[in-house]
């Protein structure tokens, strides 16, 4: 019987070596070509290295340099138009300085805005203050344009984006669109489900999941019932309390949501709705504003106004 299980183990170990020598024979026939790849991934990483720290690092301190240069042109250019009497002389003086903010703006979104490293960084955000001043100037379609495509980004500047899209859209009578620009601001202003899970509740669902596992093979496993009684009973407690802590988690887990653009966005929404004439649309709108936002009564002058409409 010892005989027997010592030839059995002989006879495993020598598979070992026969998988072994085969792993060192294959690399002995392709060792050219593994060193080949390794040495192109080790060029890739110090080409990817050197652009970032001597190309990438470089170009974005320019773009930085040039936005801040803007944002100052622009916020000069603004503090003018405010807080001036009507001189035609001042004003057309703001208008250059705003002028010179927007083409700094696109000229950044040109360079930077299509580049697939910067892209979401310094020439996306280029777009989004184009758009701004384009649409102050009543360029609508140009503000359009580069708020399409704008990424955004944020739960403030991003729905804001959204917002400008929609009025843009408003003022270019394409009102469906509008209303999408609306909802897209709305959904973006609070947390999805996705966005509100931490590594927290990935760990304890790949724990319930890993002790559902366990159950399950040890539930089939037929031998040892000692062993078998006891790992079922591991793995239930483990089971439970990690399912049972995750659903806690998830059911007091509360979202973020920009409670004062939310109502904006809807209002403005509810707008479009008395423009197309849908009438219930934009009261269950004021409604929820009530419920959720303003509370009791805050909207009914504009409901009584589309009450009013409806009854025509």
């Amino acid at each position: 019987m010892a005989k027997k299980k010592n030839q059995q183990t002989r006879t495993k170990l020598e598979e070992i070596n026969d998988s072994l020598s085969g792993i060192e024979q294959k690399f002995e026939q392709h060792k050219n070509l593994i060193y080949i790849i390794v040495a192109a991934i080790l060029v890739i990483a110090l080409g990817f290295w050197a652009y970032y720290n001597f190309g990438y690092k470089k170009q974005e301190e320019s773009a930085q340099k040039e936005i801040a240069q803007a944002d100052e042109l622009y916020k000069n250019s603004q503090q003018m138009l405010q807080g001036m009497a009507a001189d035609s002389a001042s004003m057309a003086y703001a208008t250059t300085l705003q002028d010179s903010a927007l083409k700094v703006y696109e000229g950044v979104a040109k360079k930077y805005g299509n580049n697939l490293i910067f892209k979401n960084g310094v020439g996306n955000l280029a777009k989004f203050y184009a758009a701004q001043i384009l649409y102050t100037q009543g360029k609508n379609k140009e503000a359009q344009q580069y708020l399409e495509d704008y990424s955004p980004k944020g739960k403030t500047v991003g729905p804001m984006s959204q917002v400008l899209l929609g009025d843009s859209y408003v003022n270019q009578d394409q009102f469906d669109n509008a209303i999408k620009a609306y909802d897209n601001a709305i959904d973006m202003a609070q947390d999805s489900f996705w966005e509100r899970l931490t590594w927290r509740e990935v760990v304890l669902f790949l724990l319930a999941l890993a002790a559902l596992a366990g159950i399950i093979f040890y539930a089939r496993k037929k031998d040892d019932a000692k062993t078998r009684s006891w790992a079922l009973i591991c793995l239930a407690i483990i089971f439970l309390a990690s399912a049972g802590y995750l659903a806690y988690r998830l059911i007091n887990q509360k979202g973020f949501e920009n409670r004062s653009l939310i109502p904006y966005a809807m209002q403005k929404k509810a707008t479009v709705l008395d423009a197309q004439q849908k009438y219930d649309e934009e009261i269950k709108i004021y409604e929820e504003i009530e419920a959720k936002y303003y509370g009791p009564g805050s909207m009914s002058m504009q409901i009584e106004r589309a009450n009013a409409k409806k009854g025509k």
